[in-house]
């Protein structure tokens, strides 16, 4: 999850957005709402059949169904605060940015509450002091508490100050994310807001895991291990893929803020290699298929170098699923997870391909896209 009240002596904006709300039943059980039909049919001409002679076509299918998602739905009615530090000016604004990304996923269960941390270098005090008064924060312990940022504001420095991270820490759906803000870090992704999109597309994910009979249980030695507890988060994290965790941030998040094709081309076009490690060099479609098949969580979770291969190659995988299933498919995935299915089983329930059989065709088709980026 990495990329990135009362008045706090800087500008706090307070934006309400516009759905109803899924119901916080306390009932056992939740089953939280997909709200496309499963199987998923393809949203166009692109199938897994044919993906691997429409590759050049895969970018502008992903994003024009996406933007035709985005269009349709209604806008979600969730109160979002944003806090923003008093000598930080960020390239892009937080409020209208958040405000696309929760009506893609408009329909699903998402945070009820969600507030935004945005600092820089300048604002790091000021930050943690911000930090400890965030509800969610001053109602789990303040600063020391799991749901507190401070771990993460603590690292921005001077010289490196540009991480985000964002989550769901308690049972009640509270969306909480940081924001750092770097001079250093102005791009398309900056400029149009991806950062936003990328963030709270996680809290999202997290919030498919409410209402799972394992949250706020004793954690194990093994998942503890891993740094995975059971909040919404953690067992988001414990489970769902690291290529398809950040993959979907990555595509989703920035595809959504993108106001035309050719403003989301000018990030996709270098992102493909955007990061690199020397936990995996080989990009041929057979090491990109084990990377696809085998990059489950714990072992896939940082410090492991291959979690970075979510931000590229799992965006480019989730690119071309939402080219053939549309944007929403990739959600169901984590919804189904969320009701204990398993990644096969859940994959085959939205896509209606078993994932062994669908694998080897997106390893193709990435490992090509990869070997033509720039």
């Amino acid at each position: 999850m990495r990329k990135p009240i009362a008045l706090i002596t800087a500008s706090t904006l307070i934006a309400s957005f516009f759905l109803i709300s899924p119901s916080q039943a306390a009932s056992k059980p939740v089953v939280n709402p997909i709200p496309i039909t499963l199987p998923v049919k393809p949203v166009g001409d692109i199938t897994f059949a044919n993906i691997e002679q429409r590759i050049a076509d895969i970018p502008k299918a992903a994003y024009t169904s996406l933007q035709t998602v985005v269009s349709a739905n209604p806008q979600p009615k969730i109160p979002v605060t944003i806090l923003l530090g008093p000598n930080t000016k960020p390239e892009s604004d937080a409020k209208v940015a958040l405000g696309k990304i929760a009506k893609l996923w408009s329909g699903f269960r998402q945070p009820v509450t969600y507030h935004a941390l945005v600092y820089n270098f300048k604002d790091k005090a000021w930050a943690l002091k911000a930090d400890a008064k965030v509800p969610v924060v001053a109602a789990d312990g303040g600063s020391r508490g799991r749901a507190s940022m401070s771990s993460v504001i603590n690292q921005c420095s001077a010289n490196q100050c540009g991480n985000a991270n964002s989550g769901i820490s308690d049972a009640k759906g509270s969306g909480y994310g940081q924001f750092q803000v770097s001079a250093g870090q102005i791009g398309p992704y900056q400029t149009m807001g991806g950062v936003f999109g990328h963030e709270y597309t996680h809290s999202v994910q997290a919030a498919q895991f409410l209402g799972n009979a394992n949250v706020g249980k004793p954690v194990s030695q093994e998942r503890a291990k891993y740094g995975l507890d059971n909040s919404p988060s953690g067992l988001f994290q414990g489970v769902l893929p690291c290529w398809m965790s950040e993959g979907m941030a990555n595509f989703n998040g920035t595809a959504a803020v993108a106001p035309t094709f050719d403003d989301y081309m000018s990030w996709r076009t270098s992102a493909p290699k955007s990061q690199q490690t020397p936990d995996f060099t080989d990009f041929s479609a057979k090491s990109i298929e084990k990377l696809l098949m085998t990059g489950n969580p714990p072992k896939c979770l940082p410090p492991a170098g291959i979690y970075l291969m979510g931000y590229t190659l799992g965006a480019l995988t989730v690119e071309a699923l939402g080219s053939i299933a549309g944007p929403q498919a990739s959600m169901a995935v984590v919804n189904l997870l969320g009701r204990g299915q398993s990644f096969e089983k859940a994959f085959k329930s939205v896509y209606g391909i078993s994932w062994a059989e669908a694998a080897p065709i997106l390893a193709r088709v990435v490992a090509a896209e990869y070997a033509a980026a720039s």
